[in-house]
This record gives C-alpha cells, structure tokens and sequence, in this order.
C-alpha cells in the first residue's frame, strides 16, 4: 500500500465513493479508467480463466490503488475489483489522477514504486504455491494473509478479509478438496480455527515454521 505521505496528497482531491459488500468497483474488460484510492475495507481482485471460472488472484485494502494500470496504459481493465466488505474510497478521473502525479513529483515516484512492489508480490506469490506441496502452499498463503490482512486477538490472528474456500483454493492454486484437507490437518493440531468465510491463526509461529518460514 501506499505511504501515510502519499495517501494524504490524495485526500486532498477526488471525491469520495462508497460500495457495498459484493459491488464491482471496476470490471474485466471495461475501457473507463478511474482510480479508485481504498480508505477502508477489503476488495478482492478477479480474473476470469479460460474455461470461464472466475478465479481470486489478490486481495486489497486501505491504502491501495485500484485500477492505476488503466489510468497509466490506456488499456482496458485486467481484472474484475469486489468489494469484500463494505469499502470506502476516494476516486479520481484519469485526467485527474495524471494532473496529481505531474503536479506532485514525489507521489508520482510513490506510485511507481507502488506497482512495481505489486508485481513483485505477484511474482513471489507464484513462486510460493509452485512446487510445493499443497499443505505447505496453503500454510504460506494463511502466514502471508495474517502478515498482511490479521488483526491480533486474544486467541491469536484474525484474519479479516472474508474468504470462501473456493477464494482460498484459488490463492493456494490447488484443487478446493486438496486444500480442504490440508486445511483440517491444521485444524486438527490447533494451528488454526475456522469458521463462516473466517479463518484464526491460534498458533502463528506454527503456522510460519509450516510455511518454512521463520516465526
């Protein structure tokens, strides 16, 4: 996500815009270019396969762009943007958001860095489910979300976007039946707890020495 620096020069224009749980912001294919700046809340990120099934490849939240790419190239939109949650924004047309990027060199740079930090993660994150057994893939996506999307609680790290396990299966990059059971392995040795589209990590350092990582 972008810096406190950066966000703050966004604030100071566009206008705000508000969806609800399970409204697209942008859809796949479209030609607009707005620029959606999240302020709150969880979108997650979808594109369509070759055989039609619409697949979960990222998740957003306060502090990302939305649809930059398309601002930036001029090309149509990659990916279809879901509200997970209800999602506050800030929005900006194309002609507005190039005019902020001239006008203030430093959050042009910010942004930069921004889309290449997400080509980076995407990169990191194919590297991650490739190779690997199922149950290790799945222990990698789960450590990175609490990393990057948990709250802390008394029982351990709630993880707050709401994740279906089809969605969770798609970001493991395996079958929804493989992940199901690595999913109850670690349920069953108390590394996590699941519920209705929520997940909570009740043994981290478990679930980093899982995903090979260090806790």
């Amino acid at each position: 996500m972008l810096g406190g620096s950066e966000q703050n020069a966004l604030l100071t224009t566009g206008a705000t815009k508000s969806f609800l749980a399970g409204e697209h912001l942008v859809q796949e294919g479209d030609q607009r270019d707005e620029v959606y700046l999240l302020t709150s809340g969880f979108a997650k990120i979808f594109g369509n396969s070759y055989d039609g099934r619409e697949v979960l490849l990222s998740i957003r939240t306060a502090g990302d762009l939305i649809g930059e790419l398309a601002a930036l190239d001029g090309e149509p939109r990659s990916a279809t943007v879901t509200a997970a949650t209800p999602v506050e924004t800030r929005w900006y047309t194309a002609e507005t958001f190039h005019a902020l990027l001239r006008q203030h060199p430093p959050l042009g740079q910010a942004v930069q860095r921004y889309v290449t930090r997400k080509f980076r993660m995407a990169t990191r994150h194919r590297i991650d489910v490739g190779g690997a057994s199922v149950r290790v893939r799945l222990a990698r996506v789960l450590d990175r979300l609490g990393r990057s999307h948990g709250r802390a609680t008394p029982s351990g790290i709630r993880i707050e976007v709401p994740l279906s396990q089809v969605e969770l299966a798609a970001l493991v990059g395996a079958a929804e039946p493989s992940v199901h059971r690595a999913l109850t392995g670690l349920r069953q040795r108390g590394i996590v707890v699941t519920g209705y589209k929520h997940t909570l990590i009740s043994d981290p350092a478990a679930l980093a020495a899982e995903a090979g990582e260090a806790p």
